[in-house]
């Protein structure tokens, strides 16, 4: 906890991105600082959770900083982006308004598979968000873009589904400048938490591991060799050397579907 601690703080003291660099993530910004609260729990899952009560009745009226962002992001053509760090980190950014935009749009609700979004719980082929005069998906800009776009899974370690046991919501937006200390931050986050990342009992000789990893099995046992050996940069001395002994049996740990919501949380 304490060497995620140090490296937040060494992300946010990093060099602020240019918005000539890209687009100006700067109100997205701003309403992570005012409706996103760090270290919280639901169900005694630690998450970072978003007020969406209070961004709801502050930021449905047209002309708001939410309407106008996702206004500017309508109009703005991702293919200008010319770093692939700042285009990564662009689409990472987008999947996580979109999913803050699936929530906004049919709020109240108690889970981004409520049937008030999707009739049969599955909302991640209904498009969300225009981007560049195109509709996008969840779906489409997870895998189309980001998976295999940059076929590069630290993305998963990026995206969060306004979910409890998804990858917590970085409280600022992902630039290219810092992309790789942030992803190395949420990685040693997500090793972090037994509840919802990697949870290692040494009498039983278990090891679970985010569902995270079984929702997209494919790629990570083919890129990565699996998802065990795609956490280890992210873990301790101790448990990076119990894992490569590679004498453990694998297991998902539950997900909770809850949103990701304040009201819903405890401290």
């Amino acid at each position: 906890m304490i060497r995620c601690i140090l490296s937040l703080l060494l992300i946010l003291l990093l060099p602020s991105p240019s918005p000539a660099a890209g687009f100006d993530f700067s109100p997205y910004a701003e309403m992570l600082n005012n409706y996103l609260s760090i270290n919280r729990q639901i169900h005694n899952i630690p998450v970072n959770t978003i007020d969406y009560a209070r961004m709801d009745l502050e930021q449905s009226p047209k002309g708001s900083t939410w309407r106008r962002m996702l206004a500017d992001l309508a109009r703005f053509n991702p293919t200008s982006i010319a770093d692939r760090n700042q285009r990564m980190a662009f689409w990472i950014n987008v999947y996580n308004i979109a999913a803050i935009k699936t929530i906004l749009d049919h709020w109240p609700v108690d889970s981004i598979r409520s049937s008030k979004i999707h009739w049969f719980g599955y909302p991640w082929k209904q498009e969300i968000i225009l981007i560049g005069g195109r509709q996008y998906s969840l779906y489409q800009i997870e895998f189309e873009q980001l998976v295999e776009g940059f076929r590069d899974l630290r993305v998963h370690l990026g995206i969060n589904c306004a979910s409890a046991s998804c990858v917590d919501l970085l409280p600022e937006p992902f630039s290219g400048e810092k992309l790789d200390d942030q992803l190395q931050f949420q990685g040693e986050r997500l090793a972090g938490q037994w509840k919802k990342g990697l949870a290692i009992n040494r009498e039983t000789g278990v090891v679970k591991v985010s569902k995270v990893f079984d929702y997209d099995k494919e790629h990570f046992d083919r890129w990565a060799g699996g998802a065990v050996n795609f956490l280890l940069p992210y873990t301790s001395a101790e448990d990076r050397a119990f894992l490569q002994d590679g004498e453990f049996e694998l297991e998902y740990l539950d997900y909770d579907w809850t949103v990701n919501d304040s009201g819903q949380a405890s401290q």
